[in-house]
């Protein structure tokens, strides 16, 4: 006999300390890769495109090719992290955005540059899937907002080794130096989830691993100092109900089961898309298609005003002296781009003691309503720090918001199908800042600021709350509360 524990009370036993904080520093290294791997391209963009003599359309497509890759990878991703783990999917996506982030700095051609940002891009987007997947399932439900703020500084970490680097490298040693040096981050990640980092222990009670998932738990009470307080006949197991038929009727009946109860006919593709299915239909589709929505709007407002900033900057400062834009810029937009990279601090400050006291959905909203109100006044620089500080609030609050508001089957596949529409908001924002920046900065601020109110609009209107909620881990065989739903199991899918 043993003593059957849900995940969220077997977490909870285990608390938050010593391995969480070690777990927070190492992912923080992937969302720091990934803020790299992004905003390289903005800094690389003057240098390299007077290397290769870019028309702006041409740095247009340079810019938008990491998201295009981000675009193509992200669902691809979510749905391997509820397949195959977090911890494996995680390993996979960052040495695909080493190896090709490295090969950027080979190119000899533009096109062969674009080819290698695509690639990486596509490696960018599983690190972020996984990070911000699989930390909320390690830590008990007091301690969630906290650490998970602290993934998403994981960007400003990157943010500032970027622009900081830029500035002491570009100027000096070229762009491919700085491309080589700047994959450091993913490489150092890498190495520590290849050697300690252990799988959710979410992920391996929903697919029926119970005893490895104990496995973990205890492993997570030893770090903490805290093994006593987990049971020695511990097992841990997902709970879900089920629908037991009587004479009276139908009733919900409690029930502890290592393995999903349903079976459908169906191949290894449709297994595989299982989770995808669930995420569109109810009641989880309305809930995924606005906050796909925020995704969208928000990156669309932040990627066209932050990945073209060094130009911006240029543009600023070639109206005050007349000087021309096809020159390469001078140290001091670097040293423009590193202020408003330091920027993030208080936001993610900020940020923290928010999302735990006015709650996720409100800090969301109000970071991008007054984030699209500095964009009126950016040609301040000042103006410029806040928007990013404010900016980045917003988006620490929705990577939480995201991760918390679906279950553990499908959370995988949420970020990664989610971050999609964030990555599809992204390639149109930098693109279509590209096309206007031509016409001046009115035009594209002006685009990125109303799709930044359209996004804080759409979230004010949500009812959904995440903060204090318990993690959902799967579904109700009869059906259930909110947020509860029916997954099939893939492997008996294939049996059947």
């Amino acid at each position: 006999m043993f003593e059957s524990l849900t995940p969220e009370r077997a977490i909870e036993l285990a608390g938050a300390g010593a391995f969480q904080v070690r777990l927070t520093a190492l992912l923080m290294l992937a969302n720091a890769g990934d803020a790299v791997e992004v905003l390289s391209v903005a800094l690389i963009l003057p240098t390299a495109g007077a290397e290769f003599g870019l028309s702006a359309s041409q740095k247009g497509v340079l810019t938008s090719a990491v998201f295009a890759g981000a675009l193509l990878g992200s669902v691809a991703w979510g749905l391997a992290g509820d397949r195959i783990g977090r911890r494996r999917m995680l390993a996979t996506a960052l040495a695909v955005n080493a190896i090709f982030a490295l090969a950027s700095g080979t190119a000899r051609t533009f096109w062969f540059l674009v080819t290698c940002r695509v690639l990486a891009g596509v490696g960018v987007s599983g690190c972020n899937t996984a990070a911000f997947t699989a930390l909320p399932e390690f830590l008990p439900c007091h301690a969630r907002g906290k650490h998970t703020v602290a993934l998403a500084s994981g960007w400003m970490v990157g943010s500032i080794y970027s622009a900081s680097i830029g500035w002491a490298i570009i100027p000096t040693k070229g762009w491919r130096t700085f491309v080589y040096v700047s994959a450091a981050p993913a490489i150092a990640c890498l190495v520590g989830v290849v050697t300690w980092m252990p799988e959710s222990p979410r992920f391996l009670a929903t697919r029926g691993r119970g005893e490895e998932a104990t496995e973990v738990i205890r492993r997570i009470a030893r770090g903490n100092a805290r093994e006593t307080r987990v049971p020695r006949d511990a097992r841990v197991e997902v709970r879900v109900e089920e629908v037991e038929v009587g004479s009276s009727g139908a009733s919900p009946v409690g029930a502890f089961v290592g393995a999903p109860q349903r079976r459908r006919k169906g191949g290894f593709a449709w297994a595989w898309i299982a989770p995808l299915r669930s995420l569109c239909a109810p009641p989880l589709g309305s809930r995924a298609a606005s906050i796909g929505f925020v995704w969208f709007s928000l990156s669309w407002g932040w990627y066209g005003v932050m990945l073209w900033l060094p130009e911006y900057f240029a543009r600023l400062a070639d109206t005050s002296d007349g000087a021309s834009t096809n020159e390469p810029p001078s140290t001091n937009v670097y040293a423009e781009n590193a202020a408003v990279a330091w920027a993030n601090l208080p936001g993610n400050i900020a940020s923290a003691f928010l999302v735990d006291s006015v709650g996720r959905r409100a800090t969301l909203t109000w970071c991008m309503a007054s984030s699209a109100a500095f964009l009126a006044v950016f040609a301040l620089a000042v103006c410029a720090c806040a928007f990013n500080a404010l900016s980045v609030g917003g988006w620490n609050a929705l990577d939480l918001f995201t991760s918390e508001a679906f279950p553990t089957e499908v959370r995988s596949t949420a970020m990664g199908a989610l971050g999609a529409c964030g990555r599809l908001g992204s390639a149109i924002g930098t693109g279509v800042a590209g096309a206007a920046v031509e016409g001046g900065l009115m035009m594209p601020l002006a685009l990125c600021g109303g799709a930044m109110l359209a996004g804080a609009g759409v979230t004010g209107c949500m009812t959904l709350e995440t903060k204090g909620r318990e993690l959902e881990d799967r579904a109700a065989a009869g059906g259930g509360r909110e947020g509860f739903f029916e997954l099939v199991d893939e492997e008996e899918l294939i049996a059947g």
